[in-house]
């Protein structure tokens, strides 16, 4: 099965940051480019696609909670 390349990038903060999310062949995973356009400070987190997987799942998690607790 052949690898599909896609690479994503999210604008956050009003556009004052960006998260690029792509594949990372190399590690079997994925890598997280986070970057701040104004001064262009980044910060890379490697994973594998179970990290991956989890990471979402929290932060779906989290938000919803943080949505449930502003009713």
């Amino acid at each position: 099965m052949t690898k599909v390349w896609k690479q994503i990038k999210i604008f956050t903060a009003d556009a004052e940051q960006s998260v690029v999310i792509e594949p990372n062949p190399e590690r079997d995973g994925m890598v997280m480019h986070s970057i701040e356009e104004h001064d262009e400070k980044s910060f890379v987190l490697y994973m594998t696609l179970e990290e991956a997987e989890t990471i979402g799942k929290e932060l779906i998690k989290y938000a919803e909670e943080m949505k449930s607790n502003d009713t």
